[in-house]
């Protein structure tokens, strides 16, 4: 039940709790999209198509196609913690009207991600699926096709993911969040682009490659914690 004080508005701590309560289910999504995200990165990361820039050498014959199923699986689980997550990130924001913005395009963020791994998967399970069939040329070819069939897909994707985070670092520039500027260096943005960065800089092994593929839910999962951490 809610608290609230005799103006009607929630009392702070009741406010905390429930903050804390979203952000832990956000970073259970997190959690779960990134199991799937780590089954398909940790891989030979020996590259073996200029078009489809994810597929490795690893994912060909051996590899477990039970992989990619668990990985829809975890996401699509992952999407209503995730949800609930990203929704309850508005209530950094103070401003009613961009509250309300945030809040509601945090709702394309779950989409986007889910949808972004759905184009993966399936083209990882085309090109993993005929190398098991002794085919090379025409497991490549088939990857290459599906995501030449999912290149809008993963545009709107993209995009849908990409929106609500900007609008969380431009509010924060603009002071429209009731956190400091500074917050800015625990923004998933940034450290998405940290994590991926790893593979310019080290050798490229399963582990880097499965850092790379992990990036998103990996900035995302920080973010989650600093809030925690900052009792908002």
């Amino acid at each position: 039940m809610i608290t609230v004080h005799e103006s009607g508005k929630e009392k702070p701590d009741t406010l905390e709790r429930r903050n804390r309560k979203y952000w832990l289910l956000g970073l259970a999504g997190c959690a779960l999209f990134g199991v799937g995200d780590w089954l398909l990165g940790y891989v030979d990361p020996q590259p073996v198509s200029e078009v489809f820039s994810v597929l490795k050498a690893g994912h060909g014959e051996g590899y477990a196609l039970w992989k990619i199923a668990l990985t829809l699986f975890l996401g699509t689980l992952g999407v209503p913690f995730m949800m609930a997550g990203c929704t309850g990130m508005a209530a950094i924001v103070t401003d009613e009207k961009k509250k309300t913005v945030l809040r509601h395009s945090m709702l394309l963020l779950p989409v986007g991600w889910l949808l972004i791994h759905f184009t993966v998967s399936c083209g990882i399970w085309g090109y993993a699926w005929n190398m098991q069939t002794g085919d090379p040329f025409q497991a490549l070819r088939m990857a290459e096709d599906m995501m030449h069939m999912f290149q809008s897909t993963q545009i709107a994707a993209d995009l849908l993911a990409a929106i609500p985070l900007i609008l969380l670092v431009v509010y924060t520039l603009r002071n429209k969040t009731a956190l400091k500027k500074s917050s800015l260096l625990f923004t998933p943005l940034l450290w998405m682009a940290l994590f991926s960065a790893v593979k310019l800089v080290v050798p490229a092994t399963p582990f880097t490659n499965g850092i790379d593929t992990f990036c998103m839910n990996a900035g995302m999962m920080i973010w989650f914690v600093y809030l925690l951490v900052k009792k908002i």
